[in-house]
């Protein structure tokens, strides 16, 4: 049964649907409005920081372990200031780091400008313990950015965790036909939408650009967090069982009546607490082991 929290999101979904027709810059705003919406707590340090000569931002908590987190936002919209209330809570539950970085967007910078400006930045910060996390589109280039640590010798990082990852910037899987009704805030069109942007012409099977289709062999521990109302849910399985079959620990979760990246309305949804705390919890015990 929803509650009465989850019943009032899922009613201000319907009633602000996508329209294909809006301008990229008012989508970057309204994404952008979570700042507003969701301020950080007076005892979460906000300091703006350059990594790889693109800005960023520390979000600490404490003393704690350094996550590298990429935001969501389908390659096309997301910054820090639409995930900085996320990342100050992740930062509390670790009482650590987490560096929110500002990566290239399309349609003004394609693929693979994304995927290489978050290699950069992981390449600046892999001297020390470092884990990787995002969500959406954050998620895939978590995934992707350690692919290419591994493929060209760098230290790996100590976890990854993947919020709802986009894995697959194609849409064969049949989860976009079975969960396209249920699902408040996908569909195989606006997944198109976004990809056609990014991609600009390249091919979706690039596994850099969907890890999905990557070796995956090697890589460090991963927790994989999805609903199970959302079109992603199939290609967040199918990486759970493609990182087993490489013999990578990994990790799925699969959050009863959820809908994509639900981590991000945290203030207003128990369970966006709730998973962003497992997540947190699934961070400090590796990074306690890789200590």
């Amino acid at each position: 049964m929803p509650s009465d929290e989850l019943r009032a999101l899922l009613q201000s979904f319907r009633q602000h649907r996508f329209d294909p027709a809006i301008e990229v810059d008012s989508l970057r705003r309204r994404l952008d409005g979570f700042a507003r919406l969701y301020p950080v707590d007076d005892n979460v340090h906000i300091e703006p920081c350059e990594i790889a000569s693109r800005p960023a931002e520390r979000v600490s908590a404490g003393p704690g372990p350094t996550i590298l987190y990429f935001h969501g936002g389908g390659y096309v919209v997301g910054s820090p200031k639409s995930h900085r209330h996320l990342a100050a809570r992740l930062a509390q539950d670790i009482a650590g780091t987490v560096i929110l970085f500002d990566y290239r967007l399309a349609p003004e910078a394609v693929f693979p400008a994304a995927l290489d400006d978050c290699v950069a930045a992981y390449r600046e910060l892999s001297g020390t313990p470092v884990s990787l996390a995002g969500d959406s589109a954050g998620g895939g280039l978590a995934i992707a950015v350690a692919v290419a640590a591994r493929e060209s010798g760098l230290p790996l990082p100590v976890s990854l965790w993947a919020a709802s990852p986009w894995v697959n910037l194609g849409s064969e899987n049949e989860s976009y036909d079975l969960l396209s009704q249920v699902d408040p805030t996908l569909s195989r069109e606006i997944a198109g939408w976004y990809s056609t942007r990014y991609l600009a012409g390249a091919a979706s099977e690039d596994p850099r650009a969907s890890p999905l289709f990557a070796d995956l062999s090697g890589l460090p521990p991963a927790l994989i967090q999805v609903g199970d109302r959302e079109v992603f849910l199939g290609d967040a399985l199918r990486l759970h069982q493609r990182l087993i079959a490489a013999k990578v620990d990994s990790e799925v979760v699969v959050a009863k009546e959820m809908f994509h990246v639900w981590h991000l309305h945290w203030p207003d949804l128990a369970e966006g607490r709730s998973a962003i705390k497992a997540a947190a919890d699934f961070l400090l015990r590796h990074h306690s082991a890789a200590a």
